[in-house]
């Protein structure tokens, strides 16, 4: 690092104790430091939610949210033009890909709504109600007067509206109160569940069922990975993800169903959500399996041929013993197999040769299984296609992501005195503030405002100031010094690794876990 730091050529100064220890002067620099600093737009990112909420007298809904924040805003949007334009606000925005909901308990029986943009997006006539805002910022859904959901299908119809964003399409028409942000006190009325029956002309209707709750949304964000491979023997290739937590803490995401249990001998397990694959080259194409184990639980009849076990550390799936997927809709079917694990599943039934882990050449380690109903065969279906590849499963595994979650405080492990306070910004920035100190053991404030990569925080240009008065009766100019960079990498919710370079000197510092936000929960 040369002694010219950054574009405006800010030549080295001596800093004077006082200053150090100014954190007045800190917390100004850095309000300044954010203006100045390049923080280009944020990548991509992939997320998962799943929620859940209670009913009075018992009643629960559990849903999912799937999608990716394409412009770096913070957050996942999709509202529906008609409902956009009458509440004013911007509607496409077409980031989530996937949502649904279970209402079990308040009707007597239970109710499923979804949403799958491959089928048809937010703008289609369809989907006239429905609307998606949520901010990733690792808090509740709805807590925010931004936030909200609307799983409102066009009459006759259960709804399920959340949050105060789209309140006023649905709030005194549905429940005679306005919904408002979850969790501000106890008797906020935030969501509610609404049973309609159309009337002509659209879109009235008559309301035959209406019910509030007060009660907070838990939100948990999932563990996603996507997955590819090609190489098929018929030219084929499959593309999908598989969302879910790792509740027993093994290193895997898991989950079994009953039937596939008792055949296998393995253990049930419901730690997988969401599971889906795009089949092409195979007819009619492109061919989609998804096994949404929100609303079909993993002892549904829907979910009988589902297996999935996934080791979270890897880069690819189905390479170990014991790893596997299948994703196997009732015949007429394609369904799709990995790994040994889920192997027996289909073979030796409809084809003597097993699958093995991938990498074993001889086999092949994934199947592409087409079959047909035949009420004269053993197993009631046909086997009429039958593709093998032995090429790698590619995984891109994401087992945390930088959200809410990670501000907080965080210590140097080497007992030193030294301290980090991390904040992660809804708009997907990050500040930081290093209490540290210089080499003739002067404290020392450094901080700065970066970007997320993954797991990473990274500052390309720390701060630290002088010039700062207590109290001050005027305004005061902060003189600001661009001493060096950081990026802290964490390994999981509770321990990190600090790479720097200050004042030309690199250094690692390992840090664990101080303290974390009030209602934020980080979850391996």
């Amino acid at each position: 690092m040369n002694s010219t730091r950054d574009n405006h050529n800010c030549q080295s100064k001596q800093r004077s104790p006082e200053s150090r220890r100014s954190a007045l002067g800190l917390l100004k620099a850095t309000i300044l430091a954010s203006s100045l600093l390049l923080v280009g737009n944020a990548l991509a990112e992939q997320v998962s939610i799943q929620f859940s909420q209670t009913f009075p007298g018992g009643g629960t809904v559990t849903g999912l949210i799937v999608g990716e924040d394409l412009n770096g805003d913070g957050r996942l949007y999709s509202v529906a033009s008609p409902l956009a334009d009458f509440l004013g606000i911007e509607g496409g925005g077409e980031e989530v890909t996937y949502a649904s909901v279970r209402i079990e308990g308040v009707l007597g029986q239970t109710v499923t709504n979804v949403f799958d943009a491959s089928v048809a997006d937010i703008n289609d006539p369809s989907n006239f109600f429905w609307g998606f805002a949520y901010n990733i910022d690792g808090g509740t859904i709805g807590d925010d007067p931004d936030e909200g959901l609307a799983f409102a299908p066009l009459a006759p119809s259960t709804s399920y509206i959340v949050g105060e964003l789209f309140s006023p399409a649905f709030g005194n028409d549905f429940f005679n109160t306005p919904l408002t942000t979850c969790g501000l006190v106890d008797d906020n009325i935030c969501a509610g569940i609404a049973t309609l029956d159309p009337v002509d002309p659209f879109p009235n209707f008559e309301l035959l069922f209406s019910t509030t709750s007060a009660a907070p949304i838990v939100t948990h964000e999932l563990l996603r990975y996507t997955f590819e491979q090609d190489g098929f023997d018929g030219g084929a290739s499959i593309r999908g993800t598989i969302s879910g937590r790792d509740l027993d803490g093994d290193g895997r995401i898991y989950s079994a169903s009953p039937p596939v249990s008792g055949a296998l001998g393995v253990p049930t397990g419901d730690e997988v959500v969401f599971a889906q694959v795009e089949i092409l080259g195979v007819e009619p194409q492109p061919i989609r399996n998804v096994q949404d184990l929100i609303t079909d639980p993993i002892d549904s009849f829907a979910a009988f041929f589902f297996l999935a076990s996934v080791n979270v550390a890897g880069d690819q799936l189905g390479d170990e013993p014991g790893e596997g997927l299948s994703i196997a809709p009732f015949s007429p079917s394609t369904s799709v197999v990995i790994g040994d694990a889920a192997s027996p599943i289909f073979f030796p039934s409809f084809d003597d040769e097993e699958l093995t882990t991938c990498g074993d050449d001889a086999l092949g380690c994934s199947a592409l299984v087409s079959l047909v109903p035949d009420a004269e065969a053993e197993t009631g279906a046909r086997l009429v296609g039958l593709q093998r590849s032995h090429a790698p499963v590619a995984l891109t595994p994401a087992p945390l992501v930088i959200n809410g979650t990670f501000s907080g405080h965080w210590f140097n492990k080497v007992p030193s005195g030294e301290g980090i306070v991390t904040q992660v910004i809804r708009d997907g920035r990050v500040i930081a503030y290093w209490l540290t100190y210089d080499a003739s053991g002067q404290q020392i404030w450094v901080g700065g405002v970066g970007r997320r990569e993954g797991l990473k925080m990274i500052f390309d240009n720390l701060v630290v100031t002088n010039g700062g008065m207590f109290n001050a009766d005027a305004p005061v100019v902060i003189d600001r010094e661009f001493v060096g960079r950081m990026e802290i990498e964490f390994f999981d919710c509770d321990n990190g690794i600090v790479r720097s370079q200050i004042d030309n000197m690199p250094r690692t510092m390992e840090i664990g876990r101080l303290t974390g936000l009030s209602s934020l929960e980080c979850v391996r």
